[in-house]
């Protein structure tokens, strides 16, 4: 295509400038003519489009937490504690939940020297059961720090970045949460791949 433009050219300014126009601008005219087309050429060929999806990121990271405390609970009970061990770090277990859905107080303004600030009912509260489940963990602080371990390599390994990405690879190249900062969808022109992820992952399990 870009020959024929230019052999066009050729001939409309040789046409145009046999008796007026130096030989001279005809080519310099043609040596412009060449470098915007090179121009556009290579911006065409470098052009790329991306290829983009949507993915409910809260129903996948749903998904695999429901997965991963599953997995959790499987190696649990394969470990067979004694009935005795088993029921202290229920009883664990009990007092870190309760702590877990307890305000915990705020951090203590700046005093002035020599003042003291008395700790608030609130304060003596969260302080007695901490030291509850302290006391409650010390003697299967072992078993619970190696479960503690192993739940945070799951999360690691099966994060819905790792999942979405492996499922993606070669098929999209960007992926947006579908329920996070889309302000406009046009219908049918945006695949979501939240079906296809989650199947995914199931396969892989298997």
């Amino acid at each position: 295509m870009r020959k024929y433009l230019l052999l066009l050219a050729c001939l409309v300014f040789a046409g145009c400038s046999r008796e007026d126009a130096p030989r001279a601008e005809v080519v310099n005219k043609l040596e412009s003519l060449d470098a915007r087309m090179a121009a556009v050429e290579k911006l065409a060929t470098n052009t790329q489009t991306v290829r983009w999806a949507f993915a409910n990121r809260s129903e996948i990271s749903t998904a695999l937490y429901v997965w991963s405390q599953a997995k959790l609970d499987e190696a649990n009970k394969a470990e067979k504690l004694p009935p005795e061990v088993q029921e202290k770090i229920s009883q664990y277990e009990a007092l870190n939940g309760q702590l877990m859905h307890l305000r915990m107080p705020y951090p203590r303004m700046v005093m002035r020297p020599g003042e003291v600030q008395e700790p608030t009912a609130e304060d003596k509260a969260y302080a007695a059961l901490a030291k509850k489940v302290a006391d409650a963990k010390e003697p299967v602080a072992e078993i619970i720090d190696r479960r503690n371990r192993e739940a945070m390599r799951l999360r690691e390994v099966y994060s819905v970045e790792r999942v979405v990405g492996e499922y993606v690879k070669g098929r999209y190249d960007l992926v947006v949460d579908a329920n996070e900062k889309v302000l406009y969808r046009a219908a049918g022109e945006i695949p979501d791949i939240t079906e296809g992820v989650l199947r995914f992952f199931r396969e892989k399990q298997k």
